[in-house]
């Protein structure tokens, strides 16, 4: 790393942009050989999430799925010039490249832009780590530096334990998101699933709810003339947009009846990819 190389980063625009414009600080690009890093769709967000650990992949599959984030920053770079004084105000010695003399951009793994009802948007960071990074002292002393700055700037910064993570709601999520559209898929017709997915709400505030939900998505499939495994997709869209609702801490959701979910029709209807 080089000065030069962060000077052409930052006028590619690099840690700077807003929902689908965003572009991350550090991309899984940039880490070819590390064999946990991945490139996530988002709904959501409009756009492809890089995320350099198992426990990021988790924790961005929560910060996703709660209603109150807007927005969320990956890799979001630090100004370095405070990071630097932050460091020598504490005493720290501040962080550099490998085999260089360049100060290091810091990053915080996720920028979360958060709003609720009544409220102004409000910044929440969070840091992903894992539980050796707590006995691990230069580990210990760069997240000083990171709560430092956020302190200073009155955003509340978090770390996130991979041990301490809701493991079954997040599979539970990353089974659901998986039915969402993607970018440039077919369909029958733009929008088909969609239409599917708010057929099935309606149908579902009459249906019979004694079967598991999987017998009932098969069933539906059938009657409406969708590809096998389309009904229970229809099923994940109306789990993702909050119109059905469930015990995400359930192991086998797809083998409950209908009868545990709930039908929220003042969630608003499932809406085209990107929107």
């Amino acid at each position: 790393m080089t000065e030069e190389i962060i000077k052409r980063w930052l006028a590619e625009g690099r840690g700077s942009g807003d929902g689908p414009a965003y572009k991350p600080w550090l991309e899984v690009f940039d880490f070819s050989s590390r064999g946990n890093v991945n490139r996530i769709y988002s709904p959501k967000l409009g756009r492809i999430a890089h995320l350099m650990s198992t426990t990021e992949e988790k924790t961005f599959y929560v910060l996703e799925w709660l209603r109150k984030v807007r927005d969320i920053k990956e890799q979001f770079p630090l100004d370095r010039n405070l990071t630097l004084e932050i460091a020598s105000c504490l005493g720290i010695k501040h962080p550099y490249y490998p085999q260089t003399v360049v100060p290091t951009v810091m990053t915080v793994d996720f920028l979360a832009v958060c709003k609720v009802a009544g409220s102004s948007p409000y910044f929440e960071a969070y840091d992903c780590k894992v539980e050796n990074d707590a006995d691990d002292a230069r580990s210990v002393e760069k997240l000083v530096i990171t709560k430092a700055y956020f302190d200073g700037m009155d955003i509340p910064y978090r770390l996130v334990f991979e041990t301490k993570l809701p493991n079954q709601k997040i599979k539970n999520i990353a089974w659901i998101r998986s039915g969402m559209i993607k970018p440039g898929e077919e369909e029958s017709y733009p929008g088909a699933l969609v239409d599917q997915a708010r057929r099935m709400a309606n149908e579902l505030m009459t249906s019979t709810r004694k079967q598991p939900l999987k017998v009932y998505c098969e069933s539906f499939a059938v009657r409406h003339g969708l590809r096998p495994g389309d009904g229970l997709r229809v099923a994940k869209i109306l789990l993702y947009e909050r119109v059905l609702l469930c015990d995400l801490s359930n192991p086998d959701i797809e083998s409950c009846p209908l009868a545990a979910f709930r039908i929220n029709m003042e969630s608003p209807h499932p809406r085209p990819s990107g929107m």
